[in-house]
C-alpha cells in the first residue's frame, strides 16, 4: 500500500508542489474563458463609451506671462538683491498669490458676467432625434455667449445683506417658445415652491428678498419639451469655484530666479478658459496700476497744495520788497552789505584762530615747565600748532625721548650715551620754551590788532542805515521762498511724467492657448482600462469565487488538500432516483465507473473494498452499487454488502432485492442466522452480482459491530467472490466504518461536489494521518461533478466518455464528459464499419 501511495505521489506533480504557480495552467485557464473574456471586454467597452458620452470633456488653456522688474523700487538695491534671488522669489510668490486670490477672480467674474450660467439637457447619443428626449436627455451641456436664455437677479434693497441669496438655480421646460414650465427653483440649498408652474418669458417673479426674470435672447433656438437650467451665484462664490481650476507656477530652469509665470486653467468650455486667463492678466495689470496711481496721486495733490501756499508767500514777499524800495528810493545795497558781513566774518575767524593758537602754546609751555628735572616725556604732536618751526623742534624732542627710553630699557641711566641724550634733551627743551615764548608774544600783538579791527567793523555795521538792513531782510525772504517754489514745480512735472509712463506689472509672452483635444476624460486610458478590466473580470470573478467558496467543486480541491490519490471523478447524473449503469453504456457516467474499476485493479491485493464518506448524503451507496455492477460487467463475481446499518439504502438502489430482517447483516450480527450463504441474494441486473442487505436498523449499531462478527462475513465472502464491495456508514460521525475498516483491503472515500464542505477535507486528512488506527489503503473518489457547470472552473479532472455514440477524451481543467470530438466520432464509425466487414 505504501509503495502504491509513493508511486501515485511521484506521478502527481500537484502533491509534489501544491503551492507552486503554474503559468501554463493559468494561460490554459484563461484560454477556456476566452469567450467570456471577449464578451465582458465588449460590455466594458460599451459601458466606457456610455460613460464618456455622459461625461463633459475638460479642456486646458495656458498663458505665459513675465513679471516686469521696473516697479519703481531703487535700482541699486534691486541689483544687489538679485544676487541672492530671495527678493525675486518672494516677489514672484506674492504675485502668484495675488493672481489666485478670490477677490481678483471675482472682479474677472463680474467683468465677464460669469456668475450667470446656462445649461441644456441633451441626449448623450443621437441628440437630433426628437422622440425619447424627455427620458434620455440626461447630459447637461453649458452655453457660453450663445445662450438662448438670459436671467436677471434684482435684489430688494429693503432687505438686509444677510437675507440676500447666495445662489439661485432655475430648472425649466420650454413649452412653445413663449412659455416655460418651471420644474424646480432652488435658493441656496433650499427648494422653493412657486404658486404656478407655467410662466411667460420676461415675467418678473418675486421670491423672498429678490426678483428674477428669465428672457429669451436673440439666439432663439429653444427646443419644445427640452429642459434648461439657469443658475446665478455671487461673484465671490463663483471665483472660489474657479480658483480650484486655476494653477499658477514659475517656469524655467532656476525656479527661484525666473520671472516667467505659467497660468493654466481647465474648463469645459475652451473659449471661456481663454477669456478668463486673458482677462485675469489684464485685470491684474489694471489693479496694480490703480494701486500705484493712488500713491502718485497723493504726491501730486500734496505738491499742488504746497505750490499754492508757497506761490502766495512768494508773491507777498516780492510785493513788500518792491514797495519798500520804491517808498525809500534805495539803490541795490546788497553788495555793500555782503562785503561788510564777509569782512566781519573773516576778522572774527582770524581772531578766533589767534586765540586758539595762544591756548595751545600755553598748554605746551605748562607741560614742559611742570615736568621734574631729569624726567623727559613726549610732547603731543599734531595738536593744532600752526607754526612749522615749533612743530619740527617738538618732533626732534620726541625722537630723542624715544631713543633715550629705548636705551634706558636696554642698559641703565648711567650709560654715557644716555647721559649724552639727556644733555641734548635739555637743549631741546630750552629751544621749545624759547620758541613758545616768542610765539605767545606775537599772538598777543595779533589778538590786540584783530580785536580793534572787529570792533571797528561792528561799529561800521551798526552805523548802516536801518532801511538798508530791512531791504536785505526782504530780499533774503524772497531768496528763500523762490528755490522751494522752483523745486516743487520740478517735482510736479516729474510725477506727471512717471504717472503717464507707468508700465504693466505683467508682460504677456503668450496669450491663452491650448490643444483642441480635451485633457479629461482621457478616452484612450478609459477605453484601455475598460478593455483590461473586461478581460480580467471573468478571471477575477472565478478566482474570487474560488477563494470565497466553501464546498468541494473539482478534483484539484482534493489534490491540493489531501495527500491521497483520487481514483476517479464521477459525473453528476440528471436522472431521478438511484440509477445503475448499463452493461454497454457509452455515456460519461459509465465511462467514469470503468475508469474507477480500472484504477482499482492497480491497487495491490485489493479484493475487499470499503466504500464510505465523511458525512451522509455524499452518494457512497450509489457509488458502491455502480462500482460493484461495473466490476460484474467484466465477468468477475462481485458481492455488494450493505453494512450501513444506520441508514440502509441498497434496497432503494435494487428494488427487486428482498429486505428480510433475518437474512441480513443485522440478522447475522444478532444471531438470527450463522450461515453467510443464507445472506446472499442474486441481483436481477447482472448474474455476476450478488447482494447482502443491511436489514433493519438496530438500536445499538456500534455495539453490534464491536463484536467483530462482520469479519466472519467478509472472510467467508473472500472465498466465494473475486471482489467484495462494502457499503458502510459515514466515517466521521460514527465509529461503524472504523470497526469495519480492519477487515478490508482498501478504502474508497466518496466526496460529493457542491455538497462536501472544504473544512471536512482537513478532518479527513487528519484521519488518514492518525497513526493509532490508520485507514487501510485510502483512496478518494469525487462524486456528482457537474461537468458543464465546471467547464470554466480552475480545477481539472481526467475522464473518458462518449455521448450519442461518439467517444471523447477530456483532460485538463474541467474538460471531458460530454465534449464531443468529431475526429474521435469519425474514427469510431470507421472502426465499426471495419468490424462489420471482418464479420
Amino acid at each position: 500500500m505504501e509503495e502504491q501511495k509513493n508511486t501515485l505521489s511521484q506521478n502527481n506533480p500537484q502533491q509534489q508542489g501544491q503551492d507552486e504557480f503554474n503559468i501554463k495552467d493559468l494561460l490554459a485557464y484563461c484560454w477556456r474563458l476566452k469567450w467570456w473574456m471577449a464578451l465582458c471586454a465588449f460590455i466594458a467597452l460599451v459601458l466606457a463609451f456610455a460613460y464618456l458620452r455622459l461625461q463633459t470633456p475638460e479642456y486646458q488653456r495656458t498663458s505665459w506671462i513675465m513679471l516686469n522688474k521696473a516697479d519703481g523700487t531703487n535700482t541699486e538695491l534691486s541689483i544687489l538683491a538679485e544676487f541672492s534671488g530671495k527678493v525675486v522669489s518672494k516677489k514672484i510668490d506674492n504675485e502668484i498669490f495675488i493672481l489666485k486670490s478670490p477677490t481678483l477672480l471675482s472682479k474677472v467674474v463680474e467683468d465677464l458676467d460669469l456668475n450667470f450660467r446656462y445649461f441644456h439637457y441633451v441626449m448623450p447619443v443621437a441628440d437630433r432625434l426628437r422622440f425619447g428626449r424627455s427620458l434620455f436627455a440626461v447630459k447637461r451641456v453649458e452655453y457660453y455667449q450663445n445662450s438662448p436664455l438670459k436671467m436677471s437677479i434684482i435684489q430688494d434693497p429693503l432687505y438686509p445683506e444677510q437675507m440676500h441669496p447666495s445662489s439661485v438655480s432655475v430648472t425649466l421646460r420650454n413649452i412653445d417658445g413663449k412659455q416655460c414650465q418651471i420644474k424646480e427653483l432652488r435658493v441656496g440649498k433650499n427648494e422653493v415652491k412657486l404658486p404656478s408652474a407655467t410662466y411667460t418669458y420676461g415675467d418678473s417673479l418675486a421670491v423672498e428678498a429678490f426678483k428674477f426674470v428669465i428672457e429669451k435672447t436673440a439666439l432663439d433656438d429653444l427646443i419644445d419639451g427640452d429642459r434648461y437650467v439657469c443658475t446665478w451665484h455671487t461673484p465671490i462664490a463663483t471665483a472660489q469655484a474657479f480658483e480650484s481650476r486655476l494653477t499658477a507656477q514659475t517656469n524655467g530652469k532656476s525656479m527661484q530666479l525666473t520671472d516667467v509665470i505659467t497660468l493654466t486653467y481647465t474648463d469645459a468650455l475652451p473659449r471661456r478658459a481663454e477669456d478668463i486667463l486673458n482677462a485675469l492678466v489684464l485685470k491684474s495689470n489694471y489693479e496694480t496700476r490703480a494701486y500705484r496711481s493712488i500713491s502718485m496721486q497723493n504726491t501730486l495733490n500734496f505738491i499742488d497744495q504746497r505750490l499754492a501756499a508757497i506761490s502766495s508767500e512768494l508773491g507777498d514777499a516780492e510785493s513788500q520788497y518792491k514797495d519798500f524800495q520804491s517808498s525809500r528810493v534805495l539803490v541795490d545795497m546788497n553788495s555793500q552789505s555782503q562785503m561788510a558781513i564777509t569782512s566781519d566774518m573773516q576778522y572774527r575767524n582770524q581772531l578766533t584762530e589767534v586765540r586758539v593758537q595762544s591756548e595751545i602754546l600755553k598748554m605746551v609751555s605748562e607741560l614742559i615747565t611742570q615736568s621734574p628735572q631729569g624726567e623727559y616725556t613726549v610732547i603731543p604732536a599734531n595738536i593744532g600748532i600752526s607754526d612749522s618751526g615749533l612743530n619740527t623742534i617738538i618732533a626732534n624732542y620726541n625722537n630723542l625721548v624715544a631713543e633715550r627710553n629705548r636705551m634706558v630699557a636696554n642698559s641703565s641711566e648711567t650709560n654715557p650715551r644716555v647721559l649724552s641724550l639727556n644733555s641734548q634733551l635739555e637743549d631741546a627743551k630750552q629751544s621749545i620754551v624759547m620758541s613758545v615764548s616768542s610765539l605767545q608774544r606775537i599772538y598777543a600783538l595779533r589778538d590786540e590788532e584783530l580785536s580793534r579791527v572787529v570792533n571797528a567793523s561792528q561799529k561800521k555795521m551798526a552805523d548802516m542805515p536801518r532801511d538798508q538792513f530791512e531791504l536785505a531782510q526782504l530780499s533774503r525772504k524772497v531768496d528763500i521762498i523762490e528755490p522751494l517754489y522752483l523745486l516743487l514745480q520740478q517735482k510736479r512735472e516729474e510725477s506727471q511724467i512717471a504717472f503717464c509712463s507707468e508700465i504693466d506689472n505683467f508682460r504677456v509672452i503668450e496669450a491663452a492657448f491650448g490643444s483642441p483635444n480635451p485633457v479629461s476624460p482621457n478616452r484612450r486610458m478609459i477605453y484601455l482600462l475598460a478593455f483590461i478590466l473586461g478581460l480580467a473580470f471573468p478571471v477575477a470573478f472565478v478566482m474570487v469565487r474560488k477563494l470565497l467558496r466553501v464546498k468541494v467543486e473539482t478534483k484539484k480541491d482534493l489534490e491540493e488538500r489531501l495527500n491521497i490519490p483520487v481514483l476517479a471523478v464521477i459525473p453528476k447524473t440528471h436522472k431521478e432516483g438511484y440509477s445503475l449503469i448499463p452493461n454497454f453504456g457509452r455515456d460519461e457516467i459509465s465511462e467514469s465507473f470503468r475508469m474507477l474499476r480500472s484504477n482499482i485493479q492497480y491497487l495491490p491485493d485489493a479484493r475487499v473494498i470499503q466504500v464510505t464518506s465523511s458525512v451522509p448524503g455524499e452518494g457512497k451507496s450509489y457509488l458502491a452499487s455502480n462500482l460493484a455492477l461495473s466490476i460484474a460487467h467484466t465477468g468477475k463475481k462481485v458481492c455488494l454488502v450493505g453494512m450501513d446499518i444506520r441508514k440502509p439504502t441498497l434496497h432503494k438502489v435494487f428494488p427487486d432485492v428482498h429486505q428480510n430482517p433475518n437474512f441480513s447483516v443485522v440478522g447475522y450480527l444478532i444471531g438470527k442466522t450463522r450461515s453467510v450463504e443464507d445472506l446472499i441474494q442474486k441481483s436481477s441486473v447482472n448474474e455476476n452480482l450478488d447482494i447482502i442487505v443491511s436489514g433493519s436498523v438496530p438500536p445499538n449499531p456500534s455495539e453490534l459491530l464491536s463484536q467483530g462478527l462482520q469479519e466472519e462475513i467478509i472472510s467467508a465472502l473472500r472465498k466465494l467472490y473475486d471482489y467484495v464491495i462494502v457499503d458502510s456508514a459515514p466515517y466521521l460521525p460514527v465509529t461503524d466504518s472504523m470497526l469495519i475498516n480492519s477487515s478490508v483491503d482498501a478504502t474508497l472515500f466518496v466526496v460529493r461536489a457542491d455538497y462536501t464542505d472544504l473544512k471536512l477535507l482537513d478532518e479527513i486528512n487528519n484521519l488518514f494521518q492518525n497513526s493509532t488506527q490508520p485507514v487501510k489503503n485510502p483512496n478518494m473518489v469525487l462524486n456528482a461533478l457537474d461537468i458543464n457547470a465546471r467547464k470554466y472552473r480552475y480545477g481539472y479532472g481526467i475522464g473518458y466518455g462518449s455521448k450519442n455514440g461518439s467517444y471523447g477524451y477530456g483532460y485538463g481543467y474541467g474538460y471531458g464528459y460530454g465534449e464531443e470530438n468529431k475526429h474521435s466520432s469519425r474514427h469510431h464509425k470507421h472502426s465499426q464499419k471495419t468490424s462489420e466487414k471482418e464479420s
